[in-house]
């Protein structure tokens, strides 16, 4: 495998970092280590001509052995870091020993990895070293395991309802997501996110975040871009099976509620009981239903409330929540016949959690509307709520990877990814209304919401990764990715019953805003692919360098429905007090009291209320949009002496959405986003002398941040989270950013001491944020429609400090502590024509600061650990208001502790026992002197269990 051999080579003196290079082409693998480690150093180099395929063994033992050096073979990977005294012990393998995310950092610092071949994508490997790469070690003593919680333990990041990364401060508009180096296709419509909770960390390879980014880097990635890297064909066989179970205290066999329940529900699949009824699908297509035939819109109507097998049911009822559960298999075995080698792994995965919260809110309305219809007038709580709510969440994915390699030189792989989340969510809330002096007026409505979410992704993708000429100082890269993915909410049912003073009773609301059944479906099919070139040169012992350009190209194509209806009251079907007080609203919306046309009385079917969207082309209830996404880059990384490195690049990079929203047909396209933007980057590093073991890195980079096909639609839906209404907006502009990044990291493994300070500022033109907005339609009206807007411009800057700190007593006790913390400032321009114009506010998703601190011990004979996982979050603008007197929302500080401890039961059985949220805080937000929403989330308990055989 790798280079022949160059006879002409043998014996000559070079340095030693000079012949570990050689050492690394002749074997095809990429050489990482400390610079300090060879530097200086000058060796004799003897190739081995001995056979068609050089011994790594025997060559490196040659090299490394006299200067007290060692090596590991990790990925595709040759790290060389030095050794350790034979009287030092090594680090006991993770407490449960699943395949390891097969990464370590640039400065090559040894833990327990698995093996793996080079099979893998080499597409998403950007320039540069990464920022934070994941600890799989860490990871799985922590009880980690969805992707989004291991990333909430990298300095600057947390997590937006418990799934969405925010990297110092930025939202996922601002964040680029790649898997295996391709584009995720759209998982949701709320807006322009990847939800990570969905990816397991037991299909996991490598996953890095790269803060400070380069030409050959997604121009969006303003925050950074997160690469995740599935799992790769293993060089020795393997089979693991994790099992566990949790508890969560107030949730676990506690009384909650539920709304209608299928028999295939525990799977994560509707059983057809939820589906859209056949005859409204039809009926649909003909526009609103004031424009259908009599029997029709009747036997719509109908249908709604009766499923095929008559079992739908809108109502919420009372039940018992289960038990959290876990289960994952995952193995693979590599095989090798001369110069071919071929693998596969595959992976299978089943979570089941279950969590139920009180909550308190308020909203705000207004009192008085200016005559004028200025939108000045007092603000007031108008309503306060108790909510009781249910979520059962349901993961299932799966993960074949095959891989082929010739002679290390060329590698050929597969990857086939199915990821599927599903949501059951039931929830009550209970209100109390106030008047304009803020006293209850006695009044009140009972409201109830129950729906089921699928989230689904399936992923195909093709590889290849290639060293050309005798030296192989060419290297190509290239995939070819088909992904598709499917979002669907049947029979989401929100329903209201209200009263109008203490003694009353709660009778049915039907109409709009009260009673309204909807079905939602989004669709997207993406194709992408992407091929990078790298040329590698040297110039004497002081000069090397890397070329690298590389194009991408992207092409989705997403479509899908949103279907809202309502019943109208007609006649004197309200007077019926008896029948308007059943508990079940399909005791009160019967087959006989369903109108096909206005008169008599009863119930008719109706749209539920739509914001009014120029122009046409965009209004409707389906919808098509197409997006494309090109790009080009250059980059130079020039290196002298092993001390200084340059780095120049630009990439050029283009954009472009339309869309079409239609009733009865499709009308002609819209172009919502049409721009192209050249991007410069550039970065200067520095390493001193040893035995300083410092790094210096200051980065400048220009990335363009495109509005979301999601964000660019002017669809309504709304976030049950948060209580509010959003919609899309077609005229939002692209935001473009300059980011400054300074990296300055001292280490010292004889002290176990490892420090990084990080600087950061950026400015952003037309920055795109969520912002509730003031329609001034009457008094008494609730500000709870939210939609996305570009302010003027924003600057951004801070620190983050990290420190690693890890002791060894006694030979067998081990100590180890990892903390960080992020100090973060944020300035936005507020537009002109609002009421704050010339104050300041932060960026939205801006936390004033975040901390972590991590305390572990582990008993290194008998491998058990105990560890305490502190995290605590400062106070960040959850939700904008740029109108006049009306204040945004923000999330209040609170604290996070976890215990978690490690322990083997028997010979290859290891187990996990954590208790998560032990403070159990509450999480405020608040919005002005008022309590926006207030919850808590209660105590975790989880064991697990993993075998490996």
């Amino acid at each position: 495998m790798g280079q022949p051999c160059d006879t002409r080579a043998a014996d000559q003196e070079r340095s030693l970092l000079s012949a570990l290079e050689a050492l690394a082409k002749a074997t095809g693998y990429h050489l990482v280590t400390i610079p300090e480690l060879v530097k200086g150093e000058r060796v004799v180099w003897q190739p081995d001509c001995s056979s068609p395929t050089p011994s790594l063994e025997k060559m490196a033992s040659q090299l490394l052995a006299p200067n007290r050096l060692a090596y590991r073979v990790i990925n595709d990977t040759l790290v060389v870091y030095r050794a350790k005294p034979a009287q030092t012990k090594t680090a006991p393998p993770a407490p449960v020993p699943p395949p390891s995310i097969a990464e370590v950092s640039v400065e090559a610092s040894p833990y327990m990895a698995q093996p793996a071949t080079g099979s893998g994508n080499q597409f998403g490997r950007y320039q540069g070293s990464a920022d934070a790469v994941l600890d799989y070690e860490r990871i799985h003593s922590l009880g980690i395991t969805d992707l989004a919680s291991a990333l909430e333990l990298i300095s600057g990041v947390k997590l937006e309802q418990e799934r969405y990364a925010v990297i110092r401060g930025m939202k996922g508009r601002y964040q680029s997501v790649r898997l295996n180096g391709a584009t995720i296709p759209s998982l949701e419509p709320s807006g322009q996110r990847v939800p990570l909770d969905v990816f397991p960390v037991n299909i996991l390879n490598q996953v890095d975040l790269r803060k400070s980014v380069f030409a050959d880097a997604p121009g969006n990635a303003s925050a950074g871009v997160v690469n995740i890297e599935t799992r790769r064909i293993p060089e020795t066989p393997y089979l693991t099976l994790v099992s566990g179970g949790g508890y969560r205290s107030g949730t676990t066999g506690s009384p909650v509620i539920r709304g209608y329940t299928g028999g295939h529900d525990w799977l994560g699949y509707d059983d057809g009981g939820r589906a859209l009824p056949k005859v409204l699908a039809q009926n649909a297509r003909l526009g609103s239903p004031d424009d259908w035939e009599a029997a029709k819109r009747k036997a719509a109507g109908e249908a709604i409330l009766n499923s095929a097998d008559g079992a739908r049911n809108p109502g919420i009822y009372h039940g018992t929540a289960g038990v959290d559960g876990l289960l994952s298999l995952s193995g693979g075995r590599a095989w090798q016949r001369g110069r071919h080698h071929w693998g596969l792994t595959g992976s299978l995965g089943y979570q089941n959690e279950w969590q139920q919260r009180a909550l308190l809110s308020q909203v705000l309305n207004r009192f008085s509307v200016a005559a004028d219809g200025d939108s000045a007038g007092s603000l007031y709580a108008t309503e306060d709520g108790n909510h009781r709510r249910l979520e059962n969440v349901i993961n299932l994915n799966a993960l074949l990877a095959l891989g082929y390699g010739l002679d290390e030189r060329h590698q050929l792989g597969s990857n086939l990814l199915l990821l599927r989340q599903s949501v059951n969510r039931a929830e009550q809330i209970e209100t109390r209304e106030r008047d304009g002096f803020g006293d209850y007026t006695g009044s009140g409505s009972l409201r109830s919401l129950s729906n089921w979410t699928e989230t689904q992704m399936a992923l195909w993708q093709f590889y290849g990764h290639h060293f050309i000429g005798s030296e192989e100082r060419i290297a190509l890269n290239w995939h070819l990715t088909s992904a598709q993915s499917r979002y669907t909410r049947p029979f989401d049912v929100r329903y209201r019953y209200r009263r109008n003073s203490l003694f009353d009773s709660y009778y049915f609301e039907p109409g709009y805003n009260q009673f309204e059944v909807s079905w939602e479906e989004m669709r997207e099919e993406t194709l992408s692919a992407g091929v990078s070139g790298a040329y590698l040169w040297e110039w004497g012992d002081h000069w090397s360098g890397e070329l690298k350009s590389g194009l991408e190209r992207l092409k989705a194509r997403q479509d899908g429905y949103l279907l809202e209806y309502t019943f109208i009251a007609k006649g004197d079907i309200e007077q019926d007090r008896e029948r308007m007080a059943q508990t079940n609203p399909m005791d009160i919306l019967t087959p006989e009291m369903i109108l096909g046309a206005p008169g008599g009385d009863g119930f008719l079917l109706d749209d539920d209320l739509k914001l009014i969207v120029s122009p046409p082309e965009l209004d409707g209830n389906f919808y098509a949009a197409q997006h494309r996404n090109h790009a080009s880059y250059v980059l130079a990384d020039t290196r002298f002496d092993e001390r200084w490195q340059l780095v120049l690049g630009v990439r050029r990079e283009r954009d472009g959405v339309d869309a079409d929203f239609w009733d009865a047909q499709p009308q002609a396209w819209v172009p919502l986003m049409d721009g192209a933007q050249s991007l410069y980057s550039a970065a200067l590093g520095y390493v001193p002398d040893p035995p300083a073991q410092q790094e210096l890195h200051l980065g400048y980079s220009e990335t363009a941040v495109w509005p979301g096909v999601n964000e660019l639609m002017p669809r309504r839906y709304e976030d049950t989270d948060l209580r509010i209404e959003i919609s899309g907006n077609p005229n939002l502009q692209m935001a473009a950013a300059q980011n400054w990044d300074l990296r300055w990291r001292y280490r010292n493994d004889l002290l176990g001491l490892d420090m990084k300070l990080l600087g950061f500022y950026k400015t952003i033109d037309n920055p795109i944020e969520g912002v509730f907005f003031d329609p001034v339609i009457n008094n008494s009206h609730a500000f709870n429609i939210y939609s996305y807007a570009n302010s003027s411009s924003a600057r951004l800057y801070g620190v983050e400090w990290e420190l690693d700190y890890q002791r060894d007593f006694a030979d067998s006790h081990r100590l180890v502590l990892q903390s960080s913390y992020a100090s973060m400032v944020s300035d936005v321009t507020i537009p002109s024509g609002h009421w704050r114009e010339g104050r300041s506010r932060p960026l939205q998703g801006q936390p004033v600061y975040l901390g972590s601190l991590q305390l572990q011990y582990r008993h290194l004979g008998s491998e058990r650990g105990v560890s305490l996982l502190y995290k605590r979050a400062g106070r960040e603008l959850e939700i904008v208001s740029n109108n006049r007197n009306v204040p945004d929302v923000y999330r209040d500080p609170y604290d996070s502790l976890a215990l978690i401890v490690n322990t083997p039961v028997l010979d290859g059985m290891y187990a996990t026992v954590s208790v998560e949220n032990l403070l159990d805080d509450t999480r405020r937000y608040s919005q002005g002197e008022e309590t926006f929403m207030a919850y808590q989330s209660g105590r975790r308990y989880q064991l697990r269990l993993g075998v490996e055989f």
